[in-house]
């Protein structure tokens, strides 16, 4: 089996520290954070919601670093581009339906899914040679 390579494991914690980080916010913190951003709709649970997927989301994360094998973590890797890709899609819908609702947090998915798709592709190319 082929090992992960140096780039997709910093991929994965990279990952897995943006989750965590949004996890405290979404799943621990969700009322406090709501005043620092003043969304125009809160909804706790939802939010916590949110913040549960996202504990997932980095615990595989975690999951894929600790097992190195590609065939064990490459469905996880693509699990986790989908799932930012479908957050990112709701995140744009929410800006045009409601007026003014843009976050920094649209910006930090985008980045997230181009590096994502970019060292994925890359670590599957590198993946079929060997």
């Amino acid at each position: 089996m082929a090992e992960l390579s140096k780039e997709a494991k910093i991929m994965y914690l990279v990952n897995a520290i943006a989750s965590f980080i949004f996890t405290v916010l979404f799943l621990v913190i969700p009322e406090i954070y709501a005043n620092l951003i003043n969304p125009p709709e809160f909804c706790a649970i939802s939010w916590r919601q949110l913040g549960g997927s996202l504990l997932v989301l980095g615990v595989f994360s975690v999951v894929g670093l600790l097992r190195k094998e590609w065939e064990h973590v490459r469905i996880v890797w693509e699990l986790g581009i989908l799932w930012l890709i479908v957050l990112l899609c709701i995140d744009f819908w929410g800006m045009v339906a409601i007026a003014g609702s843009f976050d920094y947090t649209v910006i930090v998915e985008l980045i997230l899914v181009v590096v994502n798709i970019f060292f994925y592709i890359r670590e599957r190319g590198k993946q079929t040679k060997t």
